[in-house]
């Protein structure tokens, strides 16, 4: 249940932050083994360049693979990762304008 309840943590925390900037991030799997994609971006240009700015910050995404949420990860740690997810997609929002 804890990492489930991370895990959900982080996905909605991301999703949010993604909309916040107009990016259609979508978390899928189980939410302590999941997978992300932004699903506006048929070239995955965009989400390669997003998961660089985040692993630029120290917060290591895969830009395809899944993801794991283990019991190291705290609520500070989705923090961090939630405030580096969002510098990351406001760079890329800037260099690509709506």
């Amino acid at each position: 249940r804890l990492l489930i309840a991370k895990g959900t943590k982080l996905a909605d925390g991301l999703t949010a932050t993604a909309t916040k900037y107009g990016f259609d991030l979508r978390v899928t799997g189980v939410p302590s083994l999941f997978y992300l994609r932004l699903a506006d971006d048929p070239t995955l240009k965009l989400h390669q360049e997003w998961i660089a700015e985040c692993v630029k910050r120290g917060v290591f995404f895969a830009t395809h693979h899944n993801h794991f949420i283990n019991y190291a990860v705290t609520d500070e740690v989705i923090a961090e990762t939630l405030n580096v997810a969002e510098e990351a997609f406001r760079v890329v929002r800037e260099r690509h304008p709506f």
